[in-house]
């Protein structure tokens, strides 16, 4: 693994894969950028925002904002189609963008306030901002739904592999570090925007920032009286467990999906202050500087942390919303099939209404019609416009089938909170949705018509969601300012894992969807299928709160009195 891209052997086999998506990223920001010339704006603008007020932009911020590569994204949804389930939670990740900007202000502007000099110098609060403002650019078509699928193709599982500062990055982090780092953006921000220096450095910056969205710490730099400091803040307050991009989310989403979520943003910003520690990095002390909350501030932490996780349950592992991502999980593979997403960087040039526009049969665009007309595969006569119509119309599959702790019987040696385990192994199941399939179809030819049998069944009549067992992003390595001034994790105060263990053993559920004529069926053929890889269940309550469960026991009956029950 090699410390960052282009270090060392730009020959090397990491580096050439790179170098791969560098090229395809470049090509897809010039066709962006190359005929975009910024409007001159000779003073500040201020943007109103229903969560955080008005926020005042610099000129140079405006020039970049104006650009089609930020604009594009007002047409991904924050939170992909959750608007399907939650008709207000319609916000995109530009209005994020916005908001991030807005937070990382308040943050830099409460930390100097407290002290008669300066934490945060000018330059680093430009930069903080900028970052801000170019931390979503890498997003594509419904947001983290479809990161989630080119984030398993081989060729990035590989490029995430290669590099040590893309360790613990999320995918379109990845993406907005490639894109700020090729040779077309660079070349846009030199030569058409108009920073607040013209002597600044603009490589070095464009380089802080690129770490900084990944999460990847900035190196340690010599200061003027021959010390060495390292800026951990500056990454934190970005991409940290305290960050701008959380405290953004956590109040945007539940504010327009109507949920009645908050923490005290005041008390949070109040107590966050940067604290240096002596530490040895590559052979020399340097100062560390730190984002800190000191034990006084910690009960502000934690309402962050219940927000998340009731988030999630709320809104990101709703059934609905699970279902909606299924669907359109299958039209990306319906895409991908086709050749229309061959590789990651594909997905770059959609946004999410191209995707719902698939189906508009509209005879100028060769993507909405020669796609939308293609089956999925040769096993199926569905076509792409079949599912994004559904989607359209909101027609929506139905739970068939319940994974969770009050449905599959534990083993007695298994752990207090075990849903990691059950999430696990039904992700160990290669073929899961094929062997349900396939366990449906003898059901259905088992069955009489009038018990609902003969049924025309079609592998994509069927969807499987496995979801996070990680509800929240983990908190329990935050810093923490002692009062003696030692700084200590998060976990050894309060023990938020313990929280979020708890919650994920009560609230986790794994579904199996599918259409509403074929639900019982489906609903039999999931267990059976379950059981053959060792996942029992308890018999009074597998199929309980699930449509028909009293016509599904019935069924599940018959199947066995007449000897036709699949083994």
């Amino acid at each position: 693994m090699i410390e960052r891209p282009y270090k060392g052997d730009r020959n090397s086999t990491e580096n050439k894969l790179y170098e791969e998506f560098d090229k395809r990223i470049n090509d897809f920001v010039k066709s962006y950028l190359n005929k975009y010339s910024p409007c001159s704006y000779d003073e500040t603008k201020v943007i109103h925002d229903p969560v955080w007020g008005t926020c005042l932009f610099y000129q140079w911020e405006l020039e970049i904002l104006d650009s089609p590569l930020l604009q594009r994204l007002r047409n991904i949804s924050q939170l992909g189609l959750t608007m399907l389930t939650y008709p207000t939670a319609h916000h995109s990740r530009f209005e994020h963008t916005l908001g991030v900007m807005s937070v990382v202000t308040k943050m830099v502007n409460h930390i100097n306030q407290k002290l008669s000099n300066t934490v945060i110098s000018t330059e680093d609060f430009y930069t903080l901002r900028l970052a801000a403002l170019l931390h979503d650019i890498g997003h594509c078509f419904c947001s983290h739904l479809s990161e989630s699928i080119y984030g398993r193709q081989n060729v990035f599982v590989e490029l995430k592999k290669s590099f040590e500062i893309f360790s613990t990055a999320k995918e379109h982090e990845i993406f907005a570090y490639i894109i700020i780092n090729t040779q077309e953006f660079r070349d846009f921000i030199k030569t058409k925007v108009h920073l607040w220096d013209t002597k600044i450095d603009v490589e070095q910056i464009l380089n802080d920032i690129g770490y900084m969205i990944v999460g990847a710490n900035l190196p340690a730099r010599e200061c003027k009286d021959g010390t060495y400091e390292k800026k951990y803040y500056l990454t934190q307050m970005i991409n940290g467990q305290y960050d701008a991009d959380k405290l953004d989310y956590l109040r945007r989403d539940s504010y327009t999906a109507g949920l009645a979520l908050t923490y005290d943003i005041d008390r949070f910003l109040y107590k966050i202050r940067i604290k240096s520690r002596d530490e040895k990095d590559g052979g020399k002390t340097v100062k560390g500087k730190h984002l800190v909350i000191p034990i006084s501030g910690v009960s502000a932490v934690e309402e962050m942390a219940f927000s998340q996780l009731m988030l999630a349950s709320y809104i990101y592992q709703h059934q609905k919303v699970l279902a909606t991502d299924a669907l359109m999980n299958d039209v990306v593979e319906g895409l991908v099939n086709n050749g229309k997403l061959q590789h990651p960087c594909d997905f770059l040039y959609y946004c999410d209404t191209d995707i719902l526009g698939i189906a508009s049969g509209n005879p100028d665009s060769d993507f909405k019609m020669k796609i939308s007309e293609e089956n999925f595969d040769a096993s199926t006569n569905k076509k792409v416009s079949d599912i994004v119509r559904r989607l359209n119309h909101r027609d929506l599959p139905k739970r068939a089938f319940v994974v969770n702790c009050s449905t599959v019987i534990n083993s007695p040696d298994q752990k207090q909170y075990p849903v990691s385990d059950i999430a696990d192994r039904l992700k160990g199941i290669a073929e899961l949705r094929n062997e349900i399939y396939d366990v449906s179809i003898k059901i259905s030819n088992a069955l009489p018509k009038e018990k609902g049998g003969k049924k025309h069944i079609d592998l994509y009549d069927i969807y499987i969601s496995i979801p996070k067992t990680s509800i929240a992003k983990d908190l329990s390595n935050a810093l923490v300012l002692k009062n003696n001034g030692e700084f200590v994790d998060l976990s050894e105060i309060v023990r938020l894992s313990d929280w979020a263990d708890a919650f994920a053993w009560h609230k986790w559920n794994a579904y199996v969807f599918s259409q509403a004529d074929i639900l019982p069926i489906v609903s039999i053929a999931a267990k059976i299928v379950f059981e053959r890889h060792n996942i029992h269940f308890d018999e009074e309550t597998v199929f309980s709160g699930i449509r028909d469960s009293n016509k599904i026991e019935g069924l599940v009956k018959w199947l066995k009195d007449n000897g036709k029950y699949p083994k």
